[in-house]
This record gives structure tokens, C-alpha cells and sequence, in this order.
């Protein structure tokens, strides 16, 4: 019997890292992976509802993977995550060769639901508790990993259909997310990323996410991210524990979304435009070279130009080190699809054009600043455009790029020491001046 399964991943880094545990689990059920679908029994997409483009992505995707169902009736075509979670049986309308539309609390019983497979469609949504993942993910890389803490959300901005999708907010126990980081430190990895969708209002008996970092900093592992926080949550403790902690990269990803007061009201965001800034100095006061990066919605419902121009102003203002930057996505089911979507979509596009123009030039400013100056890199593979010269992240979570006069060296889950040389609105490229 072919146990071959193949897995193509859209969305979020909750996305990834939901995947790899699936990856984990189905290899403790016997199953192996493949990276050919056409050599895979079991075709599984996790999806994404963020965005209709990335719905739009996610069905033609499954049409197209449905011609390997068609050619071998054995092979089963599965749909997970927040898009089965959305559509849940409209789905197998969209795409009728469909076995399997398992929600976002359902996906990881994947194996279960093979093993009592009938000739009907499954289709699986229910929402329950924090489910206890036994099997180690399989990650794509070895020395830097995801580790979830934390999954749903409660916040219900106006545009956002993830607590809908996801659920409520629930908390990972420390003792297991220690212990998962603890293996990863077995197997090699050098750095976690701690993910959620708003890691700040971690709880777990008492322990807090400043309490968190500081559990996982008592751990072997060498370096350590998070994402994603929320402005409202984030307190002058973590921000003490970012500054304090050596193993805290001095990464922030803090969404501001608008610069109008009025729009961040109709988001439901919870706070202003003043409180984002105050929220800047107290962080950018406390931990030295910060990096600091953001989400921005132009397009929202209401937005007038002179709305618009406050965004403009506030990223002008902060100066972000990056930014992924979208024009509004209506989303059935939640409260801002009830609003008439009033901006045109080529005043969408025109503004959105006006704001990736406005950071690229703040961007590159900002690299252009630190060439002369160290950044520790983690080296995790080789550059895409050259497979000569070695590629990682620094812990600004900026690219790095090692050319070529280091290729002869294995470099691989170094953590290393660059003096930067040269720079563009993305990257960043320098030569080694010390190994850790």
C-alpha cells in the first residue's frame, strides 16, 4: 500500500506550524512524505482566510491537485484549516473531488478519519479543547523552529475573521511548550519562534508571556523570537523582559493597521494612535537596536484620503524596518462585512502603491544606516539567487546575505558574526568577522 502524503501550506506562520505537526503526526501512523503530489495517496491543503486572494489561491490549487484523484480513484484529496473551518460543507461545492474538510481543531485527528473512511465526504468543524500534541513536528528547518504557545483570539477586530475560525483563546500549559523546546534543542535547532495570534495575553496558572520568556531563556536553546503581539497587551513587564533576557532577539512585530484614530475605532483595535506611540518610545527607550516591523490596512470601509495621509504620517513618523502592507479584503462573517466597502479598489490600489513606495525608501534608509556595523546571523541555507553564498537571519529577523568568498566553508546552523557591507531595501550582505 502506497502511504505516501504530500502537503502544501498557504497562510500564516500558525499555518506552517500546524502543518509540520501533522507532518509529525502522520509519520508516527506510518505514513512518509513526499514532495511530488503525484507520488502521494493522501493530498492534504491547509488553507487561509485572511484574504479572498488566498482562498482564490486555495480552490484553484485543489482543482488543479483533483486531476491526481480523477487519473487513481485510491488517492484521497483532504482540506484543512481556517478556509475548511470557513466554508465547511460549501466547500465541496467549490471542489466535489474532496474527501476530507477538517476546521482548525479537527485537523490533527487527520489519521483517525482515514482509518474510518467511508464513501461520503468527512466534513469535521467542531471547535474543543487544546488538543495535547504527543509527536514532535517535522520541521523544514533544523535550526530554527515555531513553537505555538497559544491558539484563537478573543480581540474581534472589525475585519478579521480568525477568532471565527479559530475560536476562542487557548493557552498551551508551560511545562509542554518547555519541553518542546527543550527536544528541538536535542535535535539541533538553534532558535524558537514563540507564535500565536496575540502571544502578549499569554496565561497559564499565573505565568504571564514575560514569565514565558524568561522559562524559555533558562532552556539550551540559543535564540528566541515572537510573534504575533497586539498593542493593547503589551506591557511595560515585557518590555522590561525584551531588554533584560539575551536570548530575546530585538525584534518587534507590533500591528498598527491605520494611523486614524477614526478607522483603528471602526477596526476595533482598542487603541489610538497616540497610545501606538507612547507603546514606541517605552520600547524603543528599553531595548537597544531595536527592529521594529508592522501590518497596514489601506481601503478600510470610511477611509477618507485625509485618513489615508495619517497612515502616512504615523509610518513616516516611526520608521518601520518593514511592513506587510494589504488593501482591505472584505470577509464574510465578520463585523466590517456588514459596511459598505466604499473605497474603490483603484483607490485601494493607488494607496497601497503610495505606502510599500513610502517604506521602501524607510527601509532602505535604515539599512543604508548600518552598514559599518555587526549583526549576528544565524545561517540556515543558502541564498535563492545564489547558490554560492550563504543566507540567514539576524536577530533585526532581517535576511542576510554571505557572499561568495565564504562558500567553501559549511556554514550551516553557525551562528556567526557579520560586518555589514552593503545593503538594499530587503537585504542585507556582509563577511564574516567571528564565529560564535
Amino acid at each position: 500500500m502506497n502511504n505516501k502524503f504530500h502537503i502544501i501550506t498557504f497562510g500564516c506562520q500558525m499555518n506552517v506550524y500546524d502543518s509540520e505537526v501533522l507532518k509529525g503526526i502522520l509519520s508516527q501512523k506510518g505514513y512518509s512524505a513526499t514532495s511530488k503530489p503525484e507520488d502521494a495517496n493522501l493530498i492534504i491543503v491547509n488553507t487561509c482566510s485572511v484574504r479572498e486572494h488566498a482562498e482564490v489561491r486555495a480552490i484553484g490549487r485543489l482543482n488543479e491537485l483533483s486531476r491526481h484523484k480523477l487519473e487513481n480513484p485510491e488517492v484521497k484529496l483532504a482540506v484543512i484549516g481556517c478556509m475548511a473551518q470557513r466554508l465547511g460543507e460549501r466547500f465541496l461545492k467549490e471542489v466535489p473531488t474532496l474527501d476530507l474538510v477538517l476546521g482548525t481543531e479537527e485537523l490533527f485527528k487527520l489519521p483517525d478519519y482515514l482509518e474510518k473512511k467511508g464513501k461520503s465526504p468527512t466534513v469535521a468543524l467542531s471547535f474543543s479543547e487544546l488538543q495535547k500534541i504527543d509527536s514532535l513536528p517535522q520541521r523544514k528547518n533544523k535550526f530554527s523552529s515555531f513553537v505555538a504557545i497559544s491558539r484563537g483570539c478573543e480581540n474581534f477586530c472589525s475585519y478579521c475573521i480568525v477568532p471565527y475560525v479559530r475560536g476562542s483563546e487557548k493557552n498551551r500549559k508551560l511545562s509542554e511548550i518547555i519541553k518542546e523546546v527543550q527536544c528541538l534543542t536535542e535535535y539541533g535547532c538553534k532558535e524558537v519562534a514563540l507564535i500565536g495570534q496575540n502571544v502578549n495575553s499569554y496565561k497559564d496558572n499565573g505565568c504571564d508571556f514575560a514569565e514565558l520568556l524568561k522559562e524559555v531563556s533558562k532552556t539550551d536553546i540559543q535564540r528566541i523570537r515572537f510573534m504575533t503581539s497586539h498593542p493593547k497587551d503589551l506591557s511595560l513587564k515585557l518590555i522590561e523582559a525584551m531588554s533584560e533576557l539575551e536570548k530575546v532577539c530585538e525584534h518587534l512585530h507590533l500591528p498598527l493597521q491605520s494611523g486614524s484614530d477614526k478607522i483603528l475605532e471602526k477596526m476595533n483595535r482598542k487603541y489610538n494612535s497616540s497610545d501606538y506611540l507612547r507603546l514606541m518610545d517605552s520600547v524603543r527607550g528599553k531595548v537597544d537596536n531595536l527592529s521594529l516591523t508592522t501590518d497596514l490596512i489601506v481601503g478600510f470601509p470610511g477611509e477618507k484620503e485625509e485618513d489615508f495621509q495619517k497612515t502616512l504620517e504615523m509610518v513616516q513618523r516611526i520608521e518601520f524596518d518593514s511592513a506587510f502592507m494589504f488593501k482591505y479584503s472584505p470577509r464574510e462573517g465578520t463585523t466590517a462585512f456588514l459596511l459598505k466597502d466604499d473605497v474603490p479598489n483603484e483607490v485601494k490600489l493607488e494607496r497601497l502603491q503610495m505606502l510599500i513606495e513610502l517604506q521602501k525608501k524607510i527601509a532602505q534608509k535604515k539599512n543604508k544606516s548600518l552598514i559599518g556595523k555587526t549583526e549576528e546571523v544565524l545561517i540556515d541555507g543558502k541564498s535563492k539567487r545564489d547558490k554560492s553564498s550563504w543566507k540567514g537571519k539576524g536577530r533585526s529577523n532581517k535576511t542576510v546575505i554571505i557572499p561568495k568568498g565564504e562558500k567553501d566553508e559549511n556554514l550551516l546552523g553557525e551562528i556567526v558574526k557579520i560586518k555589514i557591507a552593503d545593503t538594499d531595501s530587503f537585504t542585507l550582505f556582509g563577511e564574516i568577522i567571528k564565529k560564535r
